[in-house]
């Protein structure tokens, strides 16, 4: 009877938290906005992508030619955010569908444990940090997610379905390329016991991957954008943050999968795969995108052996005291304050649209491209963070001299940042990624905050968020 009560608080309290997750994302929705840093740069894509133009050097939409358009994804999820409408609606919708495909997947892998056992394990992995962050970003993560568990269950059934399989993994690698180490640990896994399937696995991959590229060669325009402009350092020290994030929202899962040994099958193979994704996340710019893989397959896994765990009160109670630390240490939203912030913290506010709307006019380069686009303003530099990154390697990287060029011949009438630039040696890490010195050192030479401005625009809510206008001397 216990037990039974345990875990019925368990999934309330994992229910009450994934309503609120839930509630967050339907008012994302409606803000019509960028929600986290980077989604500006898909929109646009998505965009682009309806004359199939998102790779496209100097392709625009507007009166204005840019001078860096980052489209660093292949090409699915920019053509599915761009059918009609708003990216910033359409995108947000697939992800969400997405996101909750997912956890009706991990529902219905353990209902055998009964429907509030099932429920619970689904509605906490949907509480989940690096789900409430990111289950609605208009970025292919979460479609890529959905593909990749979408095909673990496929070679998980008794009979199993690996051409099915095969293709949804196929559409998962056309929508974000760091799908392709579950995929591979999928195929590795299938082949040792049935080549034949394995087989008839890879070919349902070759035929996703051409129907995921919408017929679109890889040709050098591809390379340039979704390879060569992908290729950032990796570094240990850039994944040791990451890992100890990872551990500390995930520890429970990870803890049973070591104890119970649960590591078998189809959902063990993406679970070693999505190790692996978690690996790359040493690269710059990583945040905790890099384990989702890692959060659904944990998810799987407890779903797996959920008729085990329904017996006791351990991981009821130990899942439920993770839930509360990570929201308590790292909750994304912005209404909401926390001890600890990542890198993918919300930044969510209507104010920021409307004061670019109304007091930023002309041509801006702007450190956040999603303010500019969600008023149908074309970005010149749609990925500063992309941008300064190809630029600080040294490699031939013609964009880069452009854009110095373009700041030194005062072509922008406005330079907006989210930190005080003659004071960016203090601030956060990502902004120091995101504004090279040499960028940085052209914008203070050309131009100036106005008298009175150096406290920047910031709106009423927390943690607060400021906008620097600089304007030319």
């Amino acid at each position: 009877m216990r037990t039974r009560i345990g875990w019925w608080v368990y999934a309330a309290a994992a229910g009450a938290l994934a309503l609120v997750v839930v509630g967050n994302w339907i008012w994302a929705v409606t803000l019509r906005a960028p929600v986290l840093y980077g989604e500006g740069a898909v929109a646009h894509a998505a965009i682009l992508a309806r004359d199939g133009l998102e790779y496209t050097k100097g392709a625009h939409y507007g009166d204005v030619s840019p001078i860096f358009t980052a489209a660093n994804y292949p090409p699915l999820y920019f053509h599915l955010a761009g059918i009609g409408g708003d990216p910033f609606v359409t995108g947000r919708v697939i992800s969400i569908a997405a996101t909750l495909f997912i956890a009706g997947a991990i529902a219905l892998r353990a209902r055998s444990a009964g429907a509030v056992v099932a429920g619970a394990i689904a509605l906490a992995w949907v509480g989940s940090i690096p789900v409430m962050a990111w289950g609605l970003a208009v970025k292919p993560d979460p479609l890529a997610l959905a593909l990749t568990v979408g095909a673990t269950l496929a070679l998980a059934r008794a009979r199993p379905l690996p051409i099915v399989a095969g293709v949804l993994l196929g559409l998962a690698v056309t929508a974000k390329p760091t799908a392709l180490l579950p995929a591979v640990a999928l195929l590795v896994y299938t082949a040792r016991g049935d080549r034949v399937g394995a087989a008839r696995g890879l070919a349902g991959g070759v035929a996703g991957i051409f129907v995921g590229l919408f017929n679109r060669s890889l040709d050098g325009a591809f390379v340039v954008h979704v390879i060569d402009w992908n290729a950032l350092p990796w570094r240990p020290e850039l994944l040791t943050p990451l890992v100890f994030i990872a551990l500390l929202v995930l520890a429970v899962p990870i803890a049973t999968v070591v104890m119970t040994r649960a590591g078998g099958g189809a959902v063990g193979a993406y679970l070693v795969g999505a190790v692996g994704v978690l690996l790359l996340g040493g690269r710059e710019g990583a945040t905790v995108n890099y384990f989702l893989d890692l959060s659904a397959a944990l998810a799987l896994t407890a779903a797996t052996i959920a008729p085990r765990l329904s017996l006791g009160l351990t991981y009821p109670a130990a899942s439920l005291a993770q839930l509360a630390i990570g929201v308590v240490l790292l909750n994304p939203f912005p209404t909401t304050p926390s001890l600890l912030s990542p890198t993918g913290k919300w930044v969510a506010e209507p104010s920021f649209v409307a004061y670019v709307r109304d007091l930023v006019p002309g041509d801006v380069l702007i450190e956040d491209s999603g303010l500019l686009i969600a008023n149908g303003r074309e970005p010149i530099v749609d990925d500063l963070f992309l941008w300064s990154r190809n630029y600080a390697s040294g490699k031939s990287f013609r964009e880069g001299q452009q854009l110095l060029d373009a700041v030194r011949a005062r072509r922008f009438d406005a330079i907006v940042s989210e930190v005080q630039l003659e004071r960016i040696d203090v601030g956060p890490g990502y902004e120091r990624q995101r504004w090279h010195a040499d960028l940085i050192a052209a914008v203070l030479e050309r131009y100036q905050l106005p008298p009175g401005s150096t406290e920047g625009f910031c709106p009423a809510f927390v943690p607060c968020r400021h906008l620097f206008v600089y304007v030319p001397r």
